[in-house]
């Protein structure tokens, strides 16, 4: 193999076109639906304004409908412009819906902008401004119920194969087999895992996933075109620059979109800085975020927030305690050793969902999906994540924090620090009701490599709005986990 290579020849747009065409009938139905949700919207708007909010009308005369009916299509032509021009249209395989909702606010603030001017510059007609607030709203709200349609039927097309891009893994090794795992966890995200091309001794493939396996030596352009492979991601690990190049471009001349995994994500999370000097590219590793005011930032947040989650969680808390109570003998709380910030020993409180003494017999265990420990009433605190909502009392005590990596036990801990190189870095965060770990569904069933680097990847990339949209993620997996027990 020669010392270095050419540099990777640019295919790759025209291969990821190729790939995304596949998505246009999602594309469609989407216009389809923001244009129905819109008009729906205006005309709400138009109702509200001058039959239900009981606003005084100038005149006391109702404007003419046909006026407003007629500028419908100038409203909704208006939105599919803005999404349009601001890459609303361009669909992301993984994004969830908190973040496609997030990233269409600019979007909807410019349409309504270009609406007020619009409507400034027309004269022929009047139109309230009070009628475009109320159909901006109403168009809003009709939008998000839309996209959640959307989203559960692109999730169940793409789980079907519909639209789904076929990948080849190549490589092997810890990052190989956290990308296959995660590709395996998420079919709905489109993309359809066709088999895996180790590299060096074939250590370390995905355990206990049934794939094919392509041996290097049939040549990986051969392999792309015979499995008619869409996209090709490079998990090599530490493997030097020229083979990197000479792999992608045998990718690339087969057309296949190609991605490379960082040989430094080993020993970071990707959350990575880059700058210039001197028009030199600098990639910088991040430190821990949460220090210093940060710190201050989050627990003014933890407080605020948990102050309004107690409302509705205490008298749930309350029915589920009498529930526990009446079924089983025993306290219906009960408190356990978990480590926080920085390694100190508090104890976690939450609702018994198990037998009394659970653990008199046999000693520290990890929960199990059979696990005949559990009560009536334990098996469905469990499976809608009740039983933790006595540590809010945690956070209010500054014991934890409600977005966080979740605490453990020292038992545990310990084993976990032995054979995990980068476990501690946990605790420089304070311990969380919630976290990223756990809103990607990385709970009890899945390894605990996986739920360390989503941990410090959390901890590398804290901000206030990080913290939120976690919060507005669990619900949601709450709902539709698939490892929790």
């Amino acid at each position: 193999m020669a010392e270095s290579g050419p540099l990777i020849r640019p295919l790759e747009a025209a291969a990821s076109r190729a790939s995304n065409r596949r998505l246009g009938p999602l594309v469609a139905i989407r216009v389809v639906g923001d244009a129905l949700a819109v008009g729906v919207g205006a005309l709400a708007g138009y109702g509200y304004r001058f039959h239900l909010s009981g606003v005084p009308i100038p005149g006391g005369v109702v404007p003419s409908f046909q006026n407003y009916f007629m500028a419908v299509p100038v409203v909704i032509g208006l939105w599919l412009l803005v999404f349009l021009f601001t890459g609303r249209y361009r669909l992301q395989r993984g994004q969830s819906y908190v973040d496609e909702v997030v990233s269409s606010a600019g979007s909807v603030a410019l349409f309504v902008v270009l609406g007020l001017a619009l409507e400034g510059l027309y004269r022929g007609f009047p139109y309230s401004r009070l009628v475009l607030a109320d159909a901006s709203i109403a168009a809003l709200l009709f939008f998000l119920l839309e996209r959640a349609g959307i989203r559960a039927l692109q999730g169940a097309l793409l789980s079907s194969g519909f639209g789904a891009i076929r990948v080849l893994v190549v490589g092997s090794g810890e990052v190989a087999d956290l990308l296959v795992r995660r590709l395996r966890m998420f079919p709905e995200y489109g993309y359809q895992l066709i088999g895996q091309v180790p590299t060096g001794s074939g250590a370390g493939l995905a355990a206990g996933v049934d794939l094919p396996i392509f041996p290097l030596e049939q040549g990986l352009g051969r392999i792309v075109a015979r499995e008619r492979a869409d996209m090709v991601v490079l998990a090599l690990g530490e493997a030097g620059h020229s083979l990197v190049v000479e792999l992608a471009n045998a990718c690339l001349d087969q057309g296949a979109e190609v991605k490379v995994v960082p040989d430094v994500l080993e020993i970071m999370t990707s959350a990575a800085r880059t700058e210039q000097v001197a028009g030199m590219p600098l990639v910088g590793l991040c430190p821990n975020r949460l220090t210093g005011r940060n710190i201050w930032e989050k627990r003014v947040f933890d407080v605020i927030f948990t102050v309004i989650l107690a409302i509705p969680a205490v008298p749930v808390v309350a029915l589920c305690a009498v529930a526990i109570r009446l079924t089983s003998k025993g306290s219906p709380f009960y408190g356990q050793e978990r480590l926080g910030f920085h390694g100190r020993v508090f104890r976690v409180w939450k609702l018994r969902s198990m037998v009394a003494d659970a653990e008199g017999v046999t000693g520290p265990v990890m929960t199990s999906a059979d696990d005949d420990r559990r009560t009536a009433v334990g098996r469905f605190v469990r499976r809608f994540s009740l039983d933790e909502l006595p540590q809010l009392w945690n956070v209010l005590l500054g014991e934890m924090s409600l977005v966080g990596p979740r605490p453990e036990r020292p038992f545990f801990a310990r084993q976990f620090e032995e054979t995990f190189q980068r476990y501690r870095e946990r605790l420089q965060a304070p311990p969380g009701c919630t976290g990223w770990a756990q809103v990607n569904d990385l709970r009890q069933g899945t390894s605990i490599e996986e739920r360390i680097f989503y941990d410090l990847y959390y901890i590398e990339n804290w901000s206030v709005s990080f913290d939120l949209k976690i919060l507005l993620l669990t619900p949601w997996r709450i709902l539709f986990h698939r490892h929790a027990y």
